[in-house]
């Protein structure tokens, strides 16, 4: 080990800050910090849900939060921090975790693009997610894949449109509102 890995790893050691990292498949994935149109995004989406799901009974959580999706298939050792997810079933959630696929979950394109657009999206489909949004604040696209039958169905948006969250109806995101980084 080099030297400037082992002060390093002594570091973390004697951190109170706790490494953020998610696992799948046995394999530990660490988990950089987002950069500011990440959280902009994050934050312009988070607020919008938590108005918009009142009437629905689901409430949304932004990360840090643990969630095992494949909790009820008996994978008690998988578990992903998305950006956002929605909470519609109160009897998975635990004081720090959530047990169970939420109905519904949106990932923010950052560093780890392909962590979210293949790994995650095989798991989250696995886990059998009802709809899975990844959104690229580069690009402005909101990418919607939909649980139909056993497999995803996609639908592509841009950042001019209000998109319908077909898992929960009656509520949607204006994404026109999403995507200013001016004040940022």
């Amino acid at each position: 080990m080099a030297v400037a890995e082992k002060i390093q790893e002594e570091v973390w050691e004697n951190s109170l800050v706790e490494q953020r990292f998610e696992y799948i498949g046995g394999i530990e994935y660490a988990m950089s910090s987002p950069g500011y149109k990440h959280q902009t995004v994050l934050l312009a989406i988070g607020s919008q849900l938590r108005e918009k799901l009142q009437a629905s009974g689901c409430m949304p959580i932004v990360a840090p939060f643990d969630v095992y999706p494949l909790y009820e298939q008996g994978d008690r050792e998988t578990f992903v921090q998305p950006d956002i997810f929605t909470v519609c079933d109160r009897s998975k959630l635990m004081e720090n975790r959530y047990n169970g696929a939420p109905r519904f979950i949106i990932e923010i394109l950052s560093s780890n693009r392909s962590h979210d657009m293949i790994t995650k999206l095989n798991l989250y489909q696995k886990a059998g997610v009802a709809e899975y949004w990844i959104v690229d604040p580069d690009a402005e696209v909101i990418s919607v894949l939909e649980w139909s039958q056993g497999s995803y169905i996609y639908h592509s948006y841009n950042a001019e449109k209000e998109v319908p969250l077909i898992s929960i109806p009656g509520a949607a995101i204006d994404f026109s509102r999403v995507f200013d980084f001016s004040a940022a």
